[in-house]
């Protein structure tokens, strides 16, 4: 079985990372969507205070809507000035808004594009020490084989040189990234800490702004008005709506026409057996059981079985099979798989490969691969067949 290497230290460094990685898309998604957020709402009001604007105005010679309604007299006073504050607000955040683009979305952006280039190079270190294995496993059996031939020996010089190759390549990429990555990591919390607070205090300024504007436009409205001012001015003007609502007969659920049937014939039922009752009571003798039998519905079960299906139809050769005629006969069978005949599975490569070593297959990226024999782990090498050409290439480059 071939052995797979492990840097504990790199992979905790690795797990720090992508954990940056998730942190960063984060905090870009967060900052996108309140100021999308904010930008719509601002929209709305707007829209919301010129839709008002044009619905309350005056038709041709219509009175005024205030001696019409002096319920809304309020409402229709304070349109415009709603109008001018929405105006206001989004002239006076607008600005705000921008600055999450400029001081925290951008920067976040250009941050990103680069924990993309270490990735890239965490990939592909990844890459060589797959290599490295390779060489490695191929090397250690072809030395621990007690009797060896002569192209057994040309075999394991040439595989002592590509792994020493391997090994330099493969501890490159591994000891550059762990020495520098904590430095980044270190440089990351100086950078990412002043975009988190400008966003905190930005988005604070913006909900105080909003909270300071529309409280003195409903103070200069309705008066100063604490929680529970507005709560009784809330349900002053509700009044009894909810009880004429749940009065009408159009809210409540109706019961189905089975049902209502039911019911009614329930009813009938009783009151039929009381009338019998009754009359019989007056004839001081008891009821005719009779008359009680007639008045039941008749037990299910009790009617006859249907006939037998026949295929051959009825005496009359009618009924629904003589009007429907002759069903079409059900179409034929696929055809069977010849037998011994596998099917061919092939893989898509995902990075370049270029051969290291004889009986490597080389391919590029998007390349279809017939896959010819694979083991169960995709960290050891496959063999596949392109363009005519079989040989082995490592798993983990190519996806099922």
């Amino acid at each position: 079985m071939s052995n797979k290497s492990s840097d504990a230290d790199f992979n905790e460094l690795n797990r720090k990372f992508t954990g940056l990685e998730d942190y960063t898309a984060k905090l870009l998604k967060d900052c996108g969507t309140f100021r999308d957020g904010v930008a719509a709402m601002l929209a709305s009001q707007a829209g919301f205070g010129t839709a008002f604007a044009t619905l309350f105005q005056p038709i041709l010679n219509e009175t005024s809507l205030s001696a019409s309604h002096p319920e809304a007299a309020t409402t229709l006073k304070n349109i415009a000035s709603y109008q001018d504050l929405m105006g206001e607000l989004r002239d006076a955040i607008q600005p705000e808004l921008d600055l999450i683009d400029s001081r925290v979305v951008a920067p976040l952006k250009e941050y990103q594009e680069l924990l993309k280039k270490i990735r890239k190079t965490i990939t592909k270190r990844d890459h060589k020490l797959v290599d490295y294995d390779r060489f490695n496993n191929s090397y250690t059996k072809l030395k621990d084989k007690k009797e060896k031939s002569l192209n057994d020996e040309k075999n394991l010089f040439k595989l002592e040189q590509d792994l020493e190759t391997a090994t330099q390549d493969y501890e490159h990429y591994n000891n550059s990234l762990k020495n520098e990555l904590p430095h980044f990591l270190q440089l990351t919390t100086a950078f990412i800490s002043p975009l988190f607070q400008t966003f905190y205090f930005v988005k604070v300024g913006i909900l105080y702004t909003l909270l300071e504007r529309m409280q003195g436009f409903a103070g200069q409205t309705y008066g100063e008005l604490g929680i529970d001012g507005l709560e009784s001015m809330h349900y002053e003007r509700l009044g009894d709506t909810i009880e004429q609502l749940d009065a009408l007969t159009v809210t409540k659920r109706s019961a189905g026409t089975a049902r209502v049937l039911a019911q009614h014939r329930q009813g009938s039922m009783a009151s039929e057996s009381s009338s019998t009752l009754g009359r019989a009571s007056t004839l001081g003798r008891a009821p005719s059981t009779a008359s009680s039998s007639i008045s039941k519905p008749p037990i299910r079960g009790s009617d006859p079985a249907p006939p037998p299906y026949s295929s051959g139809g009825g005496a009359a050769g009618g009924g629904l099979g003589g009007l429907a005629g002759k069903r079409p006969a059900p179409p034929p069978p696929a055809p069977k798989p010849r037998p011994g005949a596998a099917a061919l599975v092939y893989v898509t490569a995902l990075y370049d490969y270029a051969a290291t070593a004889d009986g490597d297959l080389s391919f590029k990226a998007g390349d279809k691969i017939q896959l010819v024999k694979k083991t169960d782990s995709a960290e050891d090498w496959w063999t596949g067949k392109l363009n005519g050409i079989e040989g082995v290439f490592p798993g983990n480059y190519v996806q099922l």
